[in-house]
């Protein structure tokens, strides 16, 4: 008895500094008034982004990179009946320059599943951390997955920052 009311209070103490630590990253990120995207070394926040794939007229999309490594972006590039919003994971890959890759899954004019289009691009941030350069890759495949249009393009990026306080 002695042993599981024990193993219990360690268990219990255990999720307590756990709760402890996650809760102190949370009031570093949740300072009224700053944000980490403030952080010029940092991709994190909301992104107004033109995209100018090579031979194809360009469009406007905007990209969320978050703090877990995980990015969102829509665009107006299809009518949204056509593809979904792109999801993908992101990195550093050294001093004001990322990685990620996208997907979105695509889809007919009747609204059946045609395949999906997978952007990789490579970031570099400019400026005072309000702005980037991009270069990028994409494949588009079919339902089945075989690859039936591959391209390149380059893209500008414009931290969103708060209007209005």
């Amino acid at each position: 008895m002695k042993l599981l009311s024990l193993k219990a209070m360690t268990l219990c103490l255990a999720l307590t500094g756990l709760w402890t630590m996650h809760a102190q990253e949370l009031r570093a990120v949740a300072r009224p008034n700053q944000t980490l995207a403030a952080d010029a070394h940092s991709l994190i926040g909301t992104w107004k982004v033109t995209v100018t794939p090579d031979g194809v007229p360009s469009f406007t999309s905007y990209t969320v990179f978050g703090l877990d490594g995980n990015s969102y972006e829509f665009d107006n590039s299809n009518p949204p009946a056509a593809q979904t919003i792109a999801v993908g994971p992101w990195t550093s890959t050294g001093v004001n320059r990322y990685a990620f890759t996208q997907i979105n899954q695509l889809f007919d004019d009747k609204g059946n599943y045609a395949g999906e289009l997978k952007v990789r691009a490579i970031i570099e941030m400019t400026g005072i951390g309000d702005s980037f350069n991009s270069t990028f890759k994409f494949d588009v495949s079919d339902p089945t997955g075989a690859v039936v249009f591959s391209g390149t393009g380059k893209a500008v990026g414009k931290r969103v920052v708060v209007e209005g306080q």
